[in-house]
Formats: structure tokens, C-alpha cells, sequence
């Protein structure tokens, strides 16, 4: 029994699966506290969650202070003895603040609960107000990523390399690029993941506008010199590339990441050119090719 009411009053812990690359992982044990991170799931959740869930609570609050004037003697003017749909109307047009005048407190009893009401929706609402805003407000970066990373020989060397471009085409200064490798290892009869820096040869662009590509030369310095596509495949090797950059538009640091897995490489391969010219000189950046490759001579 001791042991039960010990169980009782542990905090319940969430079974959890992540993928990480081109694998899941299960985690355990991590403490389950909805509204220690209500702020971050609020604002990690899609649209129409975040709107159900509004909706949702909006609903309950006026469903239980429906119930309270219902059971109260008569606490509402104009409403018909014993009807709680007349009482649940009444408290939509108060924690709303509309008030439109025909129902209204009439006693002391329906002053007080409508006080109370007024005050948690003011709460209610100011909460909602602010996650509106800061889902509304927050910046985000429309890169569009290739969705694979091809391999091939540039200025004389074999390197690895990653198209981008701007959605928005508007401008992001001073944007940087930077690359990880994340692959297998073991030391002492023990697994775990290595991570490396892989350096770029353009890590820096002045203005990122339209389109980017970028470049790492496969050498002796770089974790994946001398590794063939089933060396990486073996290794479970994953690939981080993270953008960052001044939106002159927003005036607000933006930033944008995309993971690739072994599964995404293409090697000997290069991305099919975009860029191309009309008749009359006009440049031309045709979008529906940019992920497509072909390959290399």
C-alpha cells in the first residue's frame, strides 16, 4: 500500500518517439507537466489544434459559469427559470465583455459571479491575445531546400553540394551557411553519435536573394574523405545545414533548417541549371528544375 500511494504521487512520465536522421528513438522517463511548457506547446502546435484548443477552453469557461448562474436563485434578469441555455448565452456576452443589455445581474449573487467572470476572461483573452501575436509575429525564413545532396567534381576537386534559394526573393544580408555530419562511433565498446563541422568554401553571402549553392570539398580534412555511399549507409550518417540572415524586410534574424540522410546523397550526380537567358538577354531562374539532377560528365 505504501509503496502504491508512493506510485500515486510520482509525476507521470511520457513515453516519447523521436526520429533522429533516418532512425526513431523511443525516449522514457522524462516528467509529463502539461502547463510547465503550455507557452511552447502553444506555439509549436499546428493552426487548427492551436484554434480547437482555444475553442475548446473558451467553450468550458462558459459552460461552468452557465452551470453557476443556473443553479443560483434567479441571478439574471430576462432569463427563463431553470434555463441554462439562456444562462450559458448571458455568460458569452459577459467573458466577451459584449453585453448587449437585455440579460444582466440582477441580484447580488449574479453581480458576483459575473465579476468573477469578467475577470478571468480578461485573462483568458489577453493570454490568447499575446499567443496570437507571437505565433503571428514570429520570423521564420522561407528557404527552399533541394530535397537531395549530390556529390561531383568542382574546380578539380570531389565535393558535396547543397542548393538553396529564397522563396520570398526578398533580401537577406550578411546570410551563413553551416554544415554538420552526425555519424556512428564507439570507444571503449560503447555507441554513440559524432558530430563534425564540415567546412564550406562560400559559407558567407552578402545578399541572399534568389538562389545559393553550397559547397564542401571532400578532402583529407573532411569526415567524409575516402567514405563510399555504403560506408555511409553503414554508419547511419545524417547531415545538418542551417541558414541564417538579416531580413532587411522584417528588420529580424531569420533562420532556417533542413536535415539530410545517407539516403539523400547522389553521387556523381549535379543539380540541372535554373538559370538560363531569353532571346532578348533576359535572365530567367526557372523553379521546377531545382531539384532535379543529372549526371556529371
Amino acid at each position: 500500500m505504501a509503496n502504491m500511494a508512493a506510485r500515486k504521487n510520482e509525476p507521470r512520465r511520457r513515453t516519447r518517439t523521436v526520429r533522429v536522421g533516418d532512425r526513431e528513438a523511443v525516449s522514457q522517463g522524462l516528467e509529463k507537466r502539461f502547463f510547465d511548457d503550455f507557452s511552447h506547446r502553444s506555439m509549436t502546435t499546428s493552426w487548427p489544434r492551436f484554434v480547437m484548443g482555444a475553442a475548446i477552453v473558451f467553450i468550458l469557461l462558459n459552460a461552468v459559469f452557465a452551470f453557476v448562474y443556473w443553479v443560483g436563485d434567479d441571478p439574471v434578469a430576462n432569463v427563463p427559470r431553470g434555463s441554462y441555455i439562456y444562462d450559458l448565452y448571458f455568460s458569452i456576452e459577459t467573458i466577451s465583455t459584449v453585453g448587449y443589455g437585455d440579460l444582466h445581474p440582477q441580484t447580488h449573487y449574479g453581480h458576483v459571479v459575473a465579476s468573477l467572470e469578467m475577470f478571468t476572461g480578461l485573462f483568458y483573452a489577453g493570454v490568447l491575445t499575446g499567443l496570437i501575436f507571437a505565433r503571428f509575429s514570429r520570423p521564420r525564413a522561407r528557404v527552399l531546400f533541394a530535397d537531395s545532396m549530390v556529390v561531383s567534381n568542382h574546380e578539380g576537386h570531389r565535393t558535396l553540394m547543397i542548393r538553396i534559394a529564397n522563396e520570398r526573393q526578398n533580401t537577406i544580408s550578411n546570410a551563413s551557411a553551416k554544415l554538420w555530419m552526425t555519424r556512428a562511433a564507439g570507444a571503449d565498446g560503447r555507441y554513440f553519435r559524432a558530430i563534425y563541422e564540415m567546412p564550406l568554401l562560400r559559407r558567407e553571402s552578402p545578399v541572399f536573394m534568389l538562389s545559393w549553392t553550397i559547397f564542401h570539398r571532400i578532402d583529407e580534412a573532411s569526415p567524409m574523405f575516402n567514405l563510399t555511399a555504403e560506408d555511409l549507409a553503414n554508419l547511419s550518417a545524417t547531415f545538418v545545414i542551417i541558414i541564417d540572415g538579416f531580413d532587411e524586410s522584417s528588420a529580424q534574424i531569420v533562420r532556417a533548417r533542413r536535415g539530410y540522410t545517407h539516403a539523400d546523397l547522389r553521387f556523381d550526380e549535379r543539380y540541372v541549371d535554373i538559370l538560363d537567358s531569353s532571346e532578348d538577354g533576359e535572365l530567367t531562374l526557372d523553379y521546377r528544375k531545382f531539384h532535379d539532377t543529372e549526371p556529371s560528365p
